[in-house]
C-alpha cells in the first residue's frame, strides 16, 4: 500500500488560521472587559445615588455661624457633615460679695 503524502500547504494553513483564532480570541475578551467595565461603573454610581450615597461637596462652616461650636458626624442620608451643637452652659452661682 502506497503511503499518503501530506501536503506542506495544509500544514501551513493550520497553523495560520490558529493565530488568527488567538487574535481574535484577544479581541473578543478586550471588548467584553470594556462592557463590563461600562456597566458596572454605570451600576455603582445609579446603586450610590438611589441610596442616598451621593453626597454634597463638603465646606467647612465659619466658626462664627455656632456659638457651640461644630461637630463633624454623618447624617441621616449616611453623609458627612457639620452640626452646630448648641452647649448649654448652666447658671454661675452668685459670687458673694467680700467687703472690708
Amino acid at each position: 500500500m502506497a503511503k499518503r503524502k501530506i501536503s506542506v500547504n495544509t500544514v501551513a494553513k493550520w497553523n495560520d488560521l490558529s493565530s488568527w483564532n488567538f487574535i481574535m480570541f484577544l479581541t473578543l475578551a478586550f471588548i467584553l472587559l470594556v462592557v463590563v467595565l461600562t456597566a458596572m461603573k454605570k451600576v455603582s454610581l445609579d446603586l450610590r445615588s438611589r441610596a442616598g450615597l451621593s453626597c454634597p461637596q463638603l465646606a467647612l462652616p465659619r466658626a462664627e455661624d455656632c456659638a457651640g461650636g461644630w461637630t463633624y458626624k454623618r447624617d441621616a442620608n449616611g453623609c458627612l457633615a457639620f452640626f452646630c451643637e448648641v452647649k448649654d452652659t448652666p447658671p454661675s452661682p452668685a459670687k458673694p460679695l467680700l467687703s472690708k
